[in-house]
């Protein structure tokens, strides 16, 4: 009795995932940063890199809405033997629609946390929106391949635990110090999703 009320609470949970329309996608793709300036004037620019991107949404008709995780880590590039990473965590909500008979197209925003981890300094959390859209190709119903971009802006603030010392020369040591500037990322990203 016991072994058939679990398979049927298996069953009843995964008929009710299928349901639900659940998308799982996956990408990676290269992030391109713009320049920032510090209180001290110091122009910091983050290298260019790749990234990876995990995703998991609900689909509903012509919509879809969830979690979006990404990691980039780079370098400054003035600084070459300093390294930087970004994680973002986010939700978002975008609305489809078709474009030719297995190509659809998507639209949508997000809002969220960017985690930034210096490796000079402690880690700290940003508020990060932006707004993003891409293609799909339908293999099957199920299987898709995306082409996506994404427009992220970091809002970075002079409360930062990420800081520079001004009255030290040493480069080294100067790190960053902000006055409510944005850093403004982009994102373009190729990769899968599959829908069940």
């Amino acid at each position: 009795m016991l072994k058939q009320l679990i398979a049927s609470a298996i069953l009843l949970s995964v008929s009710q995932l299928s349901y639900a329309g659940v998308i799982i996608s996956t990408q990676a793709g290269k992030t391109f940063s713009q320049t920032l300036t510090t209180k001290e004037a110091k122009k910091i620019e983050i290298a260019n890199d790749s990234h990876i991107a995990f995703s998991i949404e609900r689909a509903k008709p012509n919509a879809r809405y969830g979690l979006y995780y990404a990691k980039f880590e780079s370098t400054l590039e003035q600084q070459l033997n300093t390294q930087l990473s970004m994680q973002y965590y986010a939700f978002q909500s975008a609305v489809e629609y078709p474009l030719y008979q297995d190509l659809n197209g998507y639209f949508g925003a997000h809002l969220g946390i960017n985690t930034v981890k210096p490796s000079w300094t402690e880690s700290d959390n940003y508020f990060a929106i932006g707004l993003y859209t891409g293609i799909e190709y339908q293999f099957t119903h199920a299987a898709r391949f995306q082409l996506e971009t994404r427009w992220i802006n970091t809002l970075v603030n002079d409360n930062s635990k990420i800081s520079c010392d001004a009255s030290k020369n040493n480069d080294d040591q100067c790190l960053w110090h902000f006055d409510g500037d944005v850093l403004t990322q982009f994102q373009a990203s190729a990769g899968f999703s599959y829908r069940f």
